[in-house]
C-alpha cells in the first residue's frame, strides 16, 4: 500500500479547518524507507513531502495532524481507482527536511528545476526564503 503510494507521481493530501472543513492540496510524495528492528528490509509506512512552513496546509497539520492522501492528478483530482490512506502528518525541519527534501529532487528532477526557476529565485531575489522549507512527514495507518 505505501509502496504504491510512494510511487505516485501526485497525491491529493486532505487536511482539515479547525471548523472541520476538508482542503485539497496536491503534492509530490516520496516513501521514507530506512530500515528498523520491526521492519530489517526497510519498507515502511511513511511518506512524505516538502513545503514552506507558512503554508495553510503547515497550519492545518499543526492543528489536527490527521490527513488522508489519494493518489491524484496534478491538479488534484482524484484517479478512479485509488483508495484513500489515512495517517498522521508531523512537520520537520534541518536534516529530516534535508532527507525528504533530497528524496524529491531524486524523483522530480526536472519539475523541481522548473519550481525553482519559475518561483524559486524570483521569490528569493524579492527577498523572501526559500520555498520549502520544512517537510511533512506522514506515517500511515496499518
Amino acid at each position: 500500500m505505501t509502496d504504491d503510494l510512494a510511487d505516485e507521481r501526485y497525491v491529493r493530501l486532505t487536511t482539515w479547518t479547525a471548523d472541520g472543513r476538508p482542503k485539497h492540496t496536491p503534492v509530490w510524495i516520496v516513501g521514507l524507507a530506512e530500515p528498523t528492528a520491526d521492519r530489517p528490509d526497510g519498507s515502511t509506512n511513511r511518506v512524505g513531502f516538502t513545503t514552506g512552513s507558512r503554508s495553510w496546509k503547515v497550519r492545518r497539520i499543526l492543528n489536527n495532524s490527521a490527513v488522508e492522501l489519494r493518489a491524484s492528478d496534478s491538479e488534484g483530482v482524484v484517479c478512479s481507482e485509488s483508495s484513500p490512506v489515512t495517517g498522521t502528518a508531523h512537520i520537520v525541519h534541518s536534516p529530516k527536511f534535508r532527507t525528504v527534501r533530497r528524496a524529491i529532487r531524486r524523483k522530480y528532477r526536472l519539475e523541481v528545476l522548473k519550481v525553482s526557476l519559475q518561483f524559486g529565485i524570483p521569490a528569493r531575489l524579492r527577498g523572501r526564503g526559500p520555498i520549502s522549507d520544512c517537510a511533512v512527514v506522514v506515517t500511515l495507518a496499518d
